[in-house]
């Protein structure tokens, strides 16, 4: 049998001191930017029951998650996604919590992701879920956000992308196929890939629909796009869905956000949830979108408790590699001091270096025997100053 023990599983990696660092004060900037509008960090558990999963809105298919049964034998995944176990937590911890809520958590998700999606199996997310809140003050809010988290950590350029999750159930709707046709067509839709799209719309036939489902690629830019969506012989919930995404666009425009903001209605998401604005964003730097998120109104009442709700997901790792890559992590404090002592001054040398740190300075302590060893290494690593312990105490600066 082969030995896999050298090796991380697919989907998965390593991260090395600096890529460590990166994430940590991606996370530090963005719980900042969070806590500073109100949102209280929780955490849920790593392995959730998979019944959490197990419904139509949450969009994953069973072979898409890591799965593993308890001492009970009862069936447990790795949760893929945040958003769904909050809604859960809400739902039976805070029954009686005055609403809105506002929530937010940095923790790992873990998908079987397809092959070259650029996607890790695990992935490490910060995310916010304003809960019980309704109407366009609230998606203003989450998306606003969205943009000040992503310009707390970076100066790269960025994109945020805004749909409708109502035109495109409206679209589908007519089209009076299948629901498993109906999935494929928003797979081909949300990986972009257009030929199998084709080929599924080519099978229903030609009609206004399905050359409008063709053409979503082109309903991408400013306010000319809500316009021309109008012209298409949508009900009255699809039109509604238009009007409120250009209100909620023009208030961008109006907040400062017009070179941040396009319009693009062919976006749609996995996960079934959402029943109003989605918007994903890209930032110049990474391959993957770094953003995700929308309104989802009925997720709360499949967990027994109905409420309005809307949040977004930061692909926390993605986010980090573009801050090392520009050198933008805050500066890291390095030691500035190494302790030596001889054999006889060890236990000596040891608290001479916790009363160092208590007061503020950081420190290591040598583990070395000898001090040509110590000054050997200070200098590699930059330390600038050797406390040596003895009888009495001495220092030497490098």
């Amino acid at each position: 049998m082969k030995n896999y023990s050298k090796i991380t599983p697919e989907g998965t990696k390593d991260y090395l001191a600096m890529e460590s660092r990166a994430i940590r004060c991606a996370e530090k900037r963005l719980s900042s930017v969070f806590k500073s509008k109100g949102y209280e960090k929780v955490m849920t558990p790593t392995i959730e029951f998979f019944d959490v999963f197990n419904r139509e809105s949450s969009g994953y298919n069973p072979e898409d998650l890591y799965s593993l049964t308890d001492s009970y034998g009862r069936l447990l995944v790795l949760r893929p996604d945040s958003t769904l176990p909050i809604a859960r937590l809400v739902s039976t911890r805070f029954q009686n919590a005055r609403l809105p809520l506002r929530l937010y958590y940095n923790q790992n998700v873990f998908v079987r992701q397809k092959n070259l999606t650029g996607r890790n199996d695990e992935a490490t997310q910060s995310g916010i879920e304003l809960m019980g809140a309704y109407g366009i003050r609230a998606d203003l809010e989450v998306i606003t956000t969205a943009v000040e988290a992503i310009e707390t950590c970076t100066s790269a350029d960025f994109k945020i992308e805004i749909g409708h999750a109502g035109f495109f159930k409206e679209l589908c709707k007519k089209l009076n196929v299948s629901d498993e046709i109906v999935s494929s067509i928003y797979d081909c839709v949300e990986s972009r890939n257009f030929v199998s799209l084709n080929n599924i719309l080519d099978k229903i036939g030609k009609n206004d629909v399905t050359d409008c489902i063709r053409n979503l690629p082109r309903f991408f830019g400013g306010i000319e796009v809500i316009e021309k969506a109008k012209q298409i012989a949508l009900g009255e919930e699809g039109q509604k869905s238009l009007d409120y995404l250009k209100e909620l666009y023009m208030l961008l425009c109006e907040a400062g956000l017009s070179d941040k903001i396009v319009i693009d209605l062919s976006l749609v998401n996995r996960t079934n949830y959402y029943t109003g604005i989605i918007f994903k964003g890209y930032l110049q730097g990474s391959g993957i979108s770094v953003v995700s998120g929308g309104r989802y109104d009925c997720l709360g009442a499949e967990f027994g408790r109905d409420m309005p709700s809307t949040g977004f997901g930061i692909e926390t790792g993605a986010l980090a590699s573009v801050m090392l890559s520009r050198n933008e992590l805050d500066e890291e404090k390095v030691p500035e001091i190494i302790v030596f002592s001889e054999k006889e001054f060890v236990v000596k040398a040891l608290e001479y270096s916790k009363n160092l740190r208590a007061d503020g300075v950081y420190c290591e302590n040598s583990t070395f025997e000898t001090y040509e060893e110590t000054k050997e290494y200070a200098t590699e690593k930059g330390i600038k100053k050797i406390c040596i312990i003895g009888d009495d105490v001495r220092e030497e600066t490098l």
